[in-house]
């Protein structure tokens, strides 16, 4: 049996726990041998429902979180950011760490995500994703730096058997390592599905309708969503989600969040807000088209891209209000005066990076907060186009377009922007895909670019693979 969980954190906790009488957080870490992380999540049957996976574009970090040691939940209209920053520091009080510094990634952490609008409608569609849903891991595998971590987590209640529970969670920890040791993953067949438009006809009318009510100048852009939903006679896989996903968008955020049956994943190419240090990174990401069929073909297509006055200028407006978030947040900013090309499998954007040096009193939740949604994912100005994506989008968004991500005990994380996902339930799935809408957005072709953006979760659901 492993003593890991016998020693000193253990037994400290339990002490302060009955000295104190309150909940004491123990977070042990440890290096432990090399593992796919995807079998690690694969293999965590007996902890579906708690599941998270999480990985960056250039997988410096990749998290997998399995179990609950906490959960915090919130549905209201209140400030979600700000209640989760406050509750996250009140169980992190008194906390013990054991090491007291372990590499990124390591150690209490939070892994989950926001909803897109806590004031729209809720249905049953997104039950178990609250407006604030994040799990503190029982247990947290962190791939990083060609080293594997494992870190244990654990509440302990005042007057609690710490012997019988370091026992438990060593058999536990035993019984994941070996399983995802012993699992191999194989490449998932492919999948037969039916999809069905929802509304496309309507969504048309509404861009046109938004389109006319920008030129009069209502608003200077709104983003438009719309959804497929997909059935078919066998339950869809995250682990089969998750695995395509990473053959086929490697450059991209991959994020799975599992709550109760259902399971939101999707690769993002969006970072929305980084945290590292004294540091913070956003990125700006609008402007749209297809790749090519050829390098030459592509190139082509990415020089348009760069020179089309419609999406210059969306892209311009999104530069424009992180820059200013940042200013607000940060010392020394810095922004490159023109955008450069950012491919991914199936498209090509318009990319700009934002860096600034966090004030001392910005957190990583807080300038998720003032970031989200950004012109990208909601419109500008940001509260007249949330409220009118509210009035007229027709559907429960949900989490599709909200931060993802994590945060840690050091104030240290990363959020991106929840696109290219989808919602999976058991035999049903529901896709997402949305574009920005400015004065001249024609429908028809705005409904061809959701098209392409629907690819890569139809791909990663066992469609068609190109």
């Amino acid at each position: 049996m492993r003593e890991l969980h016998n020693l000193a954190g253990l037994k400290e906790g339990a002490a302060r726990a009955r000295r104190e009488q309150r909940p004491v957080l123990v977070s042990r870490t440890r290096l432990v041998n090399s593992l796919d992380p995807l079998s690690f999540f694969a293999s965590a049957t007996g902890y579906r429902g708690t599941r998270n996976f999480w990985s960056d574009p250039d997988r410096e970090v990749t998290l997998v979180g399995v179990g609950a040691a906490w959960k915090l939940e919130t549905h209201t209209r209140e400030d979600s950011y700000l209640k989760t920053g406050q509750e996250w520091d009140h169980l992190l009080k008194g906390a013990i760490r054991v090491p007291a510094e372990a590499p990124t990634g390591t150690g209490p952490l939070l892994l989950g995500g926001f909803s897109f609008d806590p004031l729209a409608g809720k249905t049953p569609l997104w039950e178990g994703f609250f407006d604030a849903s994040f799990i503190l891991p029982q247990f947290l595998l962190t791939v990083t730096g060609g080293e594997c971590w494992l870190t244990v987590n654990v509440l302990l209640q005042p007057g609690e058997d710490v012997e019988q529970r370091g026992k438990m969670l060593a058999e536990q920890e035993d019984e994941l390592l070996e399983a995802a040791e012993d699992f191999h993953l194989f490449p998932p067949a492919r999948a037969s599905f039916d999809v069905v438009e929802v509304e496309p006809d309507r969504w048309k009318k509404t861009v046109a309708t938004a389109a006319r009510e920008i030129r009069e100048g209502a608003l200077e852009k709104v983003v438009l969503a719309r959804q497929l939903r997909l059935q078919s006679e066998t339950s869809f896989s995250p682990e089969a989600g998750l695995y395509r996903l990473r053959e086929r968008q490697p450059h991209s955020f991959l994020f799975a969040v599992e709550r109760g049956e259902a399971c939101f994943l999707g690769a993002s190419p969006e970072r929305l807000v980084k945290r590292e240090g004294e540091r913070l990174y956003s990125t700006c990401l609008a402007g749209t088209t297809r790749r090519g069929e050829d390098p030459e073909e592509d190139r082509k297509l990415g020089e348009e891209l760069l020179s089309d006055p419609k999406n210059e200028g969306e892209h311009a407006v999104v530069v424009h209000m992180i820059r200013e978030a940042f200013q607000q947040g940060c010392s020394q900013v810095r922004v490159p005066d023109s955008p450069t090309l950012y491919r991914v499998r199936d498209v090509q954007h318009l990319f700009t990076p934002v860096e600034g040096t966090p004030l001392p009193e910005t957190t990583l939740l807080s300038m998720v907060q003032q970031l989200h949604p950004t012109p990208a994912l909601g419109g500008f100005p940001q509260k007249e186009a949330v409220a009118r994506i509210r009035e007229t989008e027709g559907m429960d968004r949900g989490w599709y377009s909200a931060p993802v991500g994590w945060l840690d005990y050091r104030g240290d994380g990363e959020f991106a922007c929840a696109i290219r996902s989808g919602l999976i339930r058991g035999r049903e799935a529901s896709l997402f895909a949305g574009c920005g809408i400015v004065g001249d957005s024609e429908p028809d072709s705005e409904y061809e670019e959701t098209k392409l953006k629907f690819k890569p979760m139809l791909s990663a659901l066992g469609g068609d693979g190109r």
